[in-house]
Parts: C-alpha cells; sequence; structure tokens
C-alpha cells in the first residue's frame, strides 16, 4: 500500500500542483514565451523562492505540466471500451482524441512543435511519443508483417516524425483541416503508404483524362 502523506506532505503537494495549474492556465492565454517564473508564482500565490524548492526553473515546470497531460490523453485512448491498436476504426478514433487534445492545448503543444518550440520540451515531446507507440506496437501487434520488416523501435520514431511535423505545420496555419480530418489522413498515409496513394490519384487521373 502507498504511503500516506502527513499533512506537510500534502501540503507540498498541494503547492506543487498550484504551480503546474499556473502554469497552464497562463500558458493558454499568453503563449510559452509570454510567462515566466514570477508571473506563475503570482498566479498560485506562492514566493519565487518556494517555485525554486519544488522546480529548477521554468522549463521543468513545463515538462512536468506536459507529462501529466499526455499520461491523461494516453490513459483515456488505451482504456477506452472495446479498445483494439489492430481495428483501423481505434486506430483513427485514437489519432483523432490525439489531434483535439492537441487543438485544445494549442499553446501548450505549440511549445514542443511549433517554430519556436524549447528544445528541451521539443526533446521530451518527441522521445515520450515514440516510447508509447513502440510499447503499443509491441503489446497489439506482436505477429504483423510490418513490425517484423520494420523493427518496433524504427517504426515508432517514424510516426512520431510525422506526427510533430503535421502537428506543428496544423497548429501554426489555417489550414482548414479538422481533427477528424488530419486522423484520417494519417491513417491513409500509415495503411497504404504515401507512394500507393499518390499512384492511386495519378490512376484516377489518367483514367478521366
Amino acid at each position: 500500500m502507498p504511503r500516506r502523506l502527513t499533512r506537510h506532505g500534502r501540503r507540498k503537494a498541494a503547492t506543487h500542483q498550484r504551480l503546474i495549474d499556473a502554469a497552464r492556465d497562463l500558458i493558454s492565454v499568453h503563449g510559452y514565451s509570454q510567462v515566466d517564473i514570477l508571473t506563475i508564482t503570482e498566479r498560485a500565490d506562492v514566493s519565487k523562492a518556494t517555485f525554486y524548492k519544488h522546480f529548477a526553473n521554468k522549463e521543468a515546470c513545463v515538462r512536468e505540466l506536459m507529462q501529466q497531460g499526455f499520461d491523461a490523453l494516453v490513459t483515456e485512448i488505451v482504456s477506452a471500451p472495446g479498445a483494439h491498436s489492430f481495428d483501423p476504426a481505434w486506430v483513427r478514433g485514437s489519432l483523432e482524441r490525439a489531434f483535439r487534445w492537441a487543438q485544445e492545448n494549442r499553446e501548450l503543444m505549440l511549445i514542443m512543435v511549433g517554430g519556436a518550440a524549447s528544445t528541451q520540451l521539443n526533446a521530451f515531446g518527441r522521445q515520450y511519443l515514440a516510447q508509447v507507440i513502440e510499447r503499443t506496437l509491441i503489446s497489439e501487434f506482436p505477429q504483423q508483417t510490418l513490425t517484423a520488416l520494420i523493427p518496433a523501435h524504427v517504426v515508432a520514431h517514424l510516426v512520431t516524425g510525422m506526427m510533430i511535423q503535421l502537428l506543428g505545420w496544423w497548429l501554426e496555419n489555417d489550414t482548414g483541416y479538422t481533427a477528424t480530418d488530419l486522423a484520417e489522413f494519417l491513417l491513409i498515409a500509415l495503411q497504404r503508404g504515401i507512394t500507393a496513394q499518390q499512384a492511386s490519384e495519378s490512376s484516377i487521373s489518367e483514367a478521366s483524362a
């Protein structure tokens, strides 16, 4: 059984979370670059000295904020009723939930995927996403041809790269595409490959000429 926190431990944990919540609220409104430690502590109603008892710097605080958000999203996707990673409908739905979460947390995601992204948080986000995808491949696709031809960790980084690039472009531009559209595009690319898709479009164009 987990050890119960003392009163001091509960107060410390509450302050820790209050700082994270303050960072989330401020970044959502003002963006990462416009938020500093002072504004976070003022929002959380604590001193800067207290902040440094919990985090080494702003990036450490925001990294934990991102970790909490990613963990909650992954838990939601994995625990979805009837979830089966080998089912294209489940994959499409999972991708759509991920893109919607990114849209709802746009300023937070841009820290990781935007043009002015934090190098450290970008690396953290990529590593986290690649690890989640690799774990899913290993647990749900042990006998699949894809993982037999390409190692799971390579597939994970390929998919991660596609998602990171797609998210950065989508969140920074008025593309007109929805989260549903992006989920469908990415699923098609994963299932059929980009070359196969282009070949199919060429065949259609030639047939109609």
